[in-house]
C-alpha cells in the first residue's frame, strides 16, 4: 500500500512539475531499479485522434509488458487543440495542450502532434515495449 501511496504522489507532483523537479521526485519516491531512475513517460492525446487508441492502449500494457512503476512513471494528457475542429474530447484541458507546448519549446522543438510520446522530456517515437526497456 505504501507504494502506491509513493506512485500516486508522484504523480500528481508530476502534473505540475518542472522536468527537473520530476526528475527529483522520481528519485525520492524510491522509483529506482538498481540504482536506475525511472523514466517519465508523457503520452498528449485527444478522442478527436484516430491513431490515439492504439496509443492509449500500448499505454496501458505497460505493467504486462514488465514496465512497472520502478521502470517507468506513465501519464497521459489530452489535449483540447483538436476541439476546434470539431472533434471535442471530453477530457481535454487548454493546461495540457500549454505544457505540451512548453515540453516542445524546452526540447528546441515547435512540433507538437497526437498521438505525441514524450521520454524524459524527448520525443520518442513508440512502436514496442523493447524500445522503451532501452532508455
Amino acid at each position: 500500500m505504501e507504494c502506491w501511496k509513493a506512485i500516486c504522489w508522484v504523480g500528481m507532483l508530476l502534473i505540475c512539475a518542472s522536468p527537473a523537479q520530476a526528475a527529483a521526485a522520481c528519485v525520492l519516491s524510491g522509483a529506482q531499479d538498481a540504482g536506475r531512475q525511472a523514466s517519465l513517460l508523457e503520452l498528449y492525446t485527444s478522442e478527436g485522434c484516430s491513431s490515439c487508441p492504439p496509443a492509449e492502449s500500448w499505454l496501458s500494457g505497460l505493467a504486462a509488458a514488465g514496465l512497472d512503476a520502478k521502470r517507468v512513471v506513465p501519464l497521459a494528457f489530452h489535449v483540447d487543440y483538436w476541439d476546434g475542429l470539431g472533434w471535442r474530447d471530453r477530457f481535454a484541458s487548454p493546461d495540457y495542450s500549454q505544457r505540451q507546448r512548453w515540453r516542445a519549446a524546452l526540447a528546441g522543438s515547435s512540433l507538437i502532434y497526437t498521438p505525441q510520446m514524450l521520454v524524459n522530456g524527448r520525443d520518442w517515437r513508440f512502436s514496442g515495449y523493447d524500445g522503451l526497456r532501452a532508455s
